[in-house]
């Protein structure tokens, strides 16, 4: 049967599709992962040229309900998906976009969806949609399904534009495994998986670093809660945002907070991970009505809760010191230099030595508050180093720290490092 929705074809085109195949096919497999799959296949045919027949998309979700289907299929930029909960992962696609991104190299979508309806009965059916005929839908009479399990198929014909070489480019398996592969960590023992062609898809190295720690955290009545924190910087960006992802002791993510070291300045791509029985008692379902304002109110004011985050706030800046102190600061150094802002100095063995003390400070400073240096303008930040350089060649120079304070937030290391470097005497 052929139904109208309440968009037009052109209104689709205008409204921000994928404008990359990558992004296009990223779309259908988070799809699948909100249906609550935990497999999403992709597979397609092509022949001895690499020409691609169709490319088809296989979750074992939940499939799409039909009571529900012109809500979902009927709206545009008015997903059902935008009521959902907001702070989990398994929400992807909140704007009904992603069932249009086919149109990007191919003529036509059709969905092969099962679902179990309100008395258990599983039941199927099909959806069409044509490239050039968005405005519309088809779905076939439903009927019972033999099948045993949920799940969806999605199948594309008419490709165009897009080849098997394509498909099988390492730049577009690197760019599934930065998107998804954050996810898959998440779900791993779950045992979610993408398989392109009947091969999983590899992300494990575009971890640079993982480390595992254990913390015991009592409350006010000195009861014990154990915490399992798996802590990754990856290699490369990611296809989320940096998280601490809380996971109840069925290793299930019910909610994840924003990390406050998200400064893509830096490249600091990390994600944090936190299993504990302490979430048994926070499901999904419970975080409905927080929204963006909260984590999970009641929780936000545990005792526990708050001892925990104080603990993963302590260890992301270890981290992020660490990574800036190996990756970032002779980069930063590099580039004031280059840029000219350090003072003039001399060959005279004085100059050298207060240019070679500057740079220690300002190492350890790229170290506490390396924000600083990429967003302070240039002739800001060559007054500021002026000042210090002032200073140096004056009595003044153990008031330096306390000038630094005043500006920058020193973490203890940083301050007993500075105060050392300023007491170096001149060779």
């Amino acid at each position: 049967m052929k139904n109208s929705t309440n968009i037009t074809n052109a209104s689709i085109e205008s409204a921000g599709l994928p404008k990359d195949y990558k992004h296009a096919i990223a779309e259908y497999i988070w799809n699948g992962f909100d249906a609550k799959a935990s497999r999403v296949d992709i597979h397609y045919e092509s022949n001895e040229l690499g020409y691609l027949h169709r490319i088809t998309f296989e979750d074992d979700g939940e499939g799409i309900n039909h009571n529900t289907l012109q809500q979902s299929f009927g709206n545009f930029l008015d997903s059902m998906k935008r009521s959902s909960l907001k702070r989990s992962s398994y929400i992807r696609g909140r704007k009904g976009k992603g069932r249009f991104s086919f149109s990007l190299f191919a003529t036509r979508a059709t969905w092969k969806t099962r679902y179990r309806d309100a008395d258990g009965q599983l039941r199927e059916y099909e959806i069409l949609i044509d490239r050039d005929q968005k405005e519309t839908y088809e779905d076939s009479f439903l009927v019972d399904a033999p099948q045993t399990d949920t799940g969806t198929i999605v199948q594309l014909d008419g490709i165009f534009g897009l080849s098997e070489r394509n498909l099988n480019a390492a730049d577009f398996l690197d760019f599934l495994a930065q998107e998804f592969g954050w996810f898959l960590f998440l779900n791993k023992d779950q045992g979610f998986q993408i398989t392109l062609n009947g091969v999983a898809l590899h992300y494990k190295h575009l971890i640079a670093e993982n480390e595992t720690v254990a913390w015991t955290i009592t409350d006010e009545f000195d009861n014990p809660y154990n915490f399992r924190v798996n802590y990754i910087y990856w290699k490369e960006n990611i296809g989320d945002r940096y998280y601490y992802y809380f996971l109840n002791s069925d290793k299930i993510e019910v909610a994840k907070e924003l990390t406050s070291f998200n400064n893509n300045a830096i490249q600091f791509h990390h994600s944090v991970y936190i299993e504990s029985a302490f979430f048994n008692a926070y499901g999904q379902e419970s975080m409905t009505m927080s929204k963006e304002e909260n984590l999970f109110s009641p929780l936000q004011q545990h005792l526990v809760f708050k001892k925990l985050m104080h603990e993963l706030r302590g260890l992301l800046e270890r981290k992020q010191k660490k990574y800036v102190r190996e990756h970032v600061a002779e980069n930063i150094l590099s580039g004031i230099s280059e840029k000219k802002i350090l003072p003039r100095y001399e060959e005279s063995s004085s100059d050298q030595y207060r240019k070679n003390m500057i740079l220690d400070i300002l190492r350890e400073l790229c170290i506490a508050e390396p924000k600083v240096f990429t967003t302070m303008k240039d002739d800001y930040l060559k007054a500021y180093i002026g000042f210090i350089d002032l200073l140096l060649q004056t009595d003044k120079r153990q008031s330096i720290l306390s000038v630094i304070e005043q500006t920058l937030p020193l973490g203890e290391f940083e301050r007993e490092n500075i105060s050392q470097i300023l007491k170096k005497d001149h060779q």
